[in-house]
């Protein structure tokens, strides 16, 4: 397969780079300074299961459409509009899918809107990584990193996308990460969207770990019941999180002591962009479109647009 990685950060740096290790056909799309520094220095993997270092073929905006089998989309919502013009002239170019690895759900109907229903595959990533200063993709602690991916529902029920499918799971079975394919791929990014929008409300609405939110009075209840109004809502949607993944999450954002915060909350810590409206905003929104009753997410995505509005306001 020829794929397609728009990004070479954290994410897209990490598997796109595993990828072209097990002998995969990759082309990163970035922009000009990240093509610089890639040139000049290839791409850089610093990880506790094996380093790499190697020279990758780039794209960037000024070239041509060209084709490939897959468009694996690696950004930020706040990115989705420019990494989605970014790759149009490449799906443009021949008949690939995409694949994005964002958090979340709304992003998933704008590019099967763009691309077409039957162009897109849904997935979704586990990995703390980051940029070094010198470029370098640094796999941080935590889990070994892992990719799902898989159809749609409606895609499974009419009966399409196997073949293209069944070869981006063999493609991503050789690579030196966890890969799983996971079908309708909408359990998998309700379950993920039920973890990442219960830690990020809570340590973003109190400012603090997960360790000194359990330690002050109520916190721990507080986070409990932030989990149960996010569980709720991927219930009345129809992709109820089985009790492990409940009780996994659970124990995260519970553990007396714990370090943990949500990338959103270090992002504020920052000064930076947020996903707010994606992660926090959009489930409020699904759950008053399902009569679901969420009063502290309601609280957590006012404190985060406030931030955003003040953060907009210091811009100007």
């Amino acid at each position: 397969m020829k794929v397609l990685v728009i990004g070479a950060g954290g994410v897209g740096g990490y598997f796109g780079g595993r990828l072209i290790e097990s002998g995969a056909d990759v082309t990163f799309l970035v922009r000009e300074r990240r093509a610089r520094q890639l040139a000049e220095n290839g791409l850089v993997i610093k990880s506790a299961v094996g380093d790499a270092a190697m020279r990758v073929r780039i794209l960037t905006a000024a070239d041509p459409g060209r084709p490939f089998d897959l468009v694996i989309v690696t950004c930020k919502s706040y990115d989705l509009d420019s990494a989605i013009e970014a790759a149009a002239p490449h799906m443009a170019a021949g008949t690939g899918l995409a694949l994005p690895l964002l958090n979340g759900m709304a992003h998933i109907d704008v590019l099967r809107t763009r691309f077409g229903k039957d162009r897109v595959l849904g997935g979704l990533c586990g990995i703390f990584a980051t940029l070094s200063p010198a470029g370098e993709v640094v796999q941080m602690a935590g889990l070994p990193p892992r990719l799902s991916f898989g159809r749609f529902r409606d895609q499974i029920e009419r009966g399409v996308l196997e073949t293209q499918a069944g070869a981006v799971e063999r493609m991503m079975a050789g690579a030196n990460f966890a890969s799983k394919r996971v079908e309708p791929i909408e359990q998998g990014l309700w379950e993920k969207w039920v973890a990442i929008a219960t830690l990020a409300a809570g340590t973003c609405l109190m400012r603090a770990s997960v360790g000194a939110i359990v330690a002050a009075d109520d916190g721990a209840a507080i986070m409990q019941e932030l989990l149960a109004e996010v569980a709720a809502v991927a219930s009345a949607a129809g992709y109820a999180p089985n009790e492990q993944h409940v009780a996994l999450v659970r124990g995260v954002v519970t553990t007396a002591g714990s370090d943990v915060t949500a990338s959103m909350f270090r992002d504020i810590q920052g000064g930076g962009r947020i996903e707010g409206g994606h992660i926090v905003g959009d489930l409020l929104r699904r759950a008053r479109r399902l009569g679901v009753a969420t009063p502290l997410l309601r609280i957590a995505n006012v404190h985060l647009q406030a931030y955003e509005a003040e953060r907009r306001k210091a811009a100007s």
